[in-house]
């Protein structure tokens, strides 16, 4: 009798418990790698961020190059006009803070740009406190200029010269190709284009006018009109004979017609008065 066993028909594993025992695995694999749809999102935010990192050079480099622009053009920020009629000073508080007192008969243009600070006397005199910053500080008259240096000055515009006193500080004085440095208490004349020696300046002539007077010290009787002539509009006319004449003393600036009206009592003149408000100062006849 035969007992050996009859082989066994191969039975398939079962599907539900092999795939329960690979969940781990499948769990694990999940966790360690990302999906599909993770990937392309990656993808996608890679490509995001790229764009967004261009955009931002692109921006930056824009904002640059338009600083850059603005930074060469120098841009005009404000302007402003300031004036004073005939016998009138006053004073101003500039956009910067610096301060400006007006003489009579004045006129100053200011302009304040991005790195600079230009104004120009067109005529009448001026004193300048600068407030100290990093932008430069300068002042045109005619074809010459006055840079401030740490500085509280004064500049007397006439037709065809102007006079620059250094009250405090320094100024350096551009006239063509020419620099001269000014320091405290000393003056200069540009006429004509061309600059003078600097020599010592008398302060209390050239500040009296702060206080509504005008100081004369030996002055050429010229000189001493052209001073007047700032607070009166009608023209002074005076002979050439007496214009090297000197005069002495301190007169309020409301009282010049008083002083003119007075100049025969001082010199060996006849003054007339037109009607059109014109004087003529005359040498008497011997």
């Amino acid at each position: 009798m035969n007992t050996s066993k009859q082989p066994q028909p191969h039975q398939p594993p079962d599907t539900e418990s092999t795939i329960s025992d690979l969940l781990p695995y499948i769990k694990a694999a999940r966790d360690k790698f990302p999906s599909k749809e993770e990937l392309f999102s990656e993808v996608n935010r890679d490509r995001d961020n790229r764009k967004k990192v261009l955009k931002t050079v692109q921006y930056t480099a824009a904002l640059v190059f338009c600083a850059l622009g603005v930074w060469t053009v120098n841009p005009t920020i404000s302007t402003d006009n300031y004036s004073t009629r005939y016998a009138e000073n006053a004073e101003y508080t500039l956009a910067d803070g610096s301060r400006v007192h007006l003489n009579s008969n004045t006129t100053l243009l200011t302009r304040f740009r991005l790195h600079s600070r230009e104004l120009t006397l067109d005529k009448g005199e001026a004193s300048f406190t600068v407030k100290h910053e990093w932008r430069p500080f300068t002042v045109a008259v005619d074809t010459s200029k006055v840079v401030d240096i740490g500085t509280v000055f004064n500049i007397s515009k006439w037709e065809q010269s102007f006079v620059t006193t250094v009250l405090e500080g320094e100024v350096e004085l551009h006239t063509g190709d020419q620099q001269t440095r000014l320091i405290a208490s000393q003056s200069i004349v540009v006429s004509a284009g061309k600059a003078g020696t600097p020599y010592l300046a008398d302060m209390d002539a050239v500040t009296a006018w702060h206080s509504g007077k005008i100081l004369f010290n030996k002055t050429p009787l010229k000189d001493a009109i052209a001073s007047i002539q700032r607070y009166r509009k009608a023209p002074i006319q005076l002979d050439p004979r007496v214009e090297n004449m000197l005069i002495t003393g301190i007169y309020d600036v409301s009282k010049v017609e008083q002083l003119l009206d007075s100049m025969d009592t001082m010199f060996p003149v006849k003054v007339t008065r037109l009607n059109n408000g014109e004087i003529n100062i005359q040498k008497m006849h011997s």
